[in-house]
């Protein structure tokens, strides 16, 4: 492992810190130590069906990387992790929470799609069993006791794009313009962009419902964002329709990286969704929490662990699910030796410090929600892969 023995191996990559790993991590055999504690069984609501397999798949990975790090314990503890397919719609997903907590889950990890969560909101409240939600959350959704997040709102793609472009045009005074499909979470990013960008945010362009991602049905699009000639584009479009969507501004005389730059929110463009652009993309800048390119030693070691593993670059879905796995650590550390039940988990979560993630350090606000650092991406050729190349901070939200 380059080196490092396990001691500092999982120092680098627990919340705790190279000090924690003898107070209370997996390792530790002498007389009442966390060896001979209980065994507790937590819950993954991950997708293994529909649009948003390959995130669960991710969330999966990264959960079960971390607890593997540690023995198969988190805070001493022996882990039986039960899993339930979150499927594709919100009637599934409501259904597969159910039978996690039908098997006395201590805790539940995971959900891919953000409109489950104000679905169940309610539900894991009465349920009282803490959901990490380690994907996009809603950021219009209220704060829940019981729900933490791991991962980012909705809107904080915008957010840490609109801050960084103030900074560029004038204090907000360059044109943007704004292109997103229909629905929440589109609105909810147009949103956040126009609240920090101000009076240089256009009206927004959206999508008509059903378009097909060719050249000629973006043609309209195209002509009138060169129309308003803006000096940058945030768009919300699928990752299957940017290559098409920048091919037609080019074609309308504004073509990204030379006339116009263009940004989009990380998640057009990380795991499987980079996989589906192509050449054309080169040049599209994204906001996302996470770069596999950061330099920082817990990143050095996750990566090159993740990479050795599974022979490829990890994602920020993984991430977040390893991070919830480390939260959750710290949580049953803090327990000590005595009984738990979810509701005492909950109330230790809100003791969890600083996070040592491979995405830099973070901890949780009082939304529950990460305070973290945001990261500008840019799709180009590392050798002969596409990748997300690291380009600079954004900012720090939350």
């Amino acid at each position: 492992m380059d080196g490092l023995d396990r001691r500092r191996l999982l120092g680098l990559l627990t919340g705790v810190g190279v000090a924690g790993v003898t107070g209370g991590l997996a390792g530790c055999s002498t007389a009442g130590t966390p060896s001979e504690r209980s065994g507790v069984s937590i819950g993954l609501l991950v997708p293994a069906t529909g649009a948003n397999k390959e995130v669960g798949a991710d969330l999966e990975l990264g959960f079960k990387l971390y607890v593997d790090l540690h023995d198969g314990k988190l805070g001493g503890r022996a882990v039986r992790i039960e899993v339930e397919d979150e499927g594709e719609t919100t009637k599934s997903g409501a259904a597969a929470l159910e039978n996690l907590y039908k098997a006395q889950v201590l805790a539940v990890v995971g959900v891919a799609n953000p409109d489950l969560l104000p679905i169940v909101r309610d539900r894991v409240e009465e349920a009282k069993v803490p959901l990490l939600a380690a994907h996009a959350a809603p950021a219009e959704m209220p704060s829940a006791p019981y729900i933490w997040r791991t991962s980012y709102l909705t809107d904080e793609p915008a957010l840490a794009v609109a801050h960084y472009l103030r900074r560029r045009l004038g204090n907000g005074s360059g044109k943007v313009s704004l292109i997103t499909v229909p629905g929440t979470a589109g609105a909810e990013l147009m949103l956040g962009f126009t609240k920090v960008y101000g009076s240089g945010a256009q009206d927004v362009i959206t999508v008509k419902s059903g378009i097909k991602p060719t050249t000629a049905d973006y043609a309209s699009y195209a002509g009138q964002i060169a129309d308003r000639n803006p000096k940058a584009i945030f768009c919300n479009l699928p990752s299957s329709h940017i290559v098409k969507f920048m091919a037609a501004l080019k074609q309308a005389g504004l073509t990204p990286g030379s006339d116009v730059e263009l940004y989009a929110p990380g998640a057009i463009a990380e795991g499987g969704a980079l996989d589906e652009l192509s050449d054309g993309a080169r040049g599209l800048f994204t906001a996302m929490h996470y770069s596999a390119d950061l330099n920082n030693m817990a990143n050095h070691t996750f990566s090159s662990l993740f990479q050795a593993k599974f022979q490829r670059s990890p994602t920020a879905f993984a991430v977040a699910a390893f991070d919830a796995a480390a939260v959750l650590d710290q949580a049953l550390t803090l327990a000590g030796d005595g009984t738990l039940s979810p509701q005492k988990v909950n109330t230790l979560l809100s003791n969890v410090g600083q996070v040592i993630s491979p995405r830099g350090n973070w901890q949780f606000n009082q939304q529950r929600s990460p305070q973290q650092k945001w990261y500008l991406r840019k799709v180009e050729k590392d050798g002969p892969i596409l990748s997300n190349v690291l380009i600079s901070d954004l900012a720090t939200l939350g």
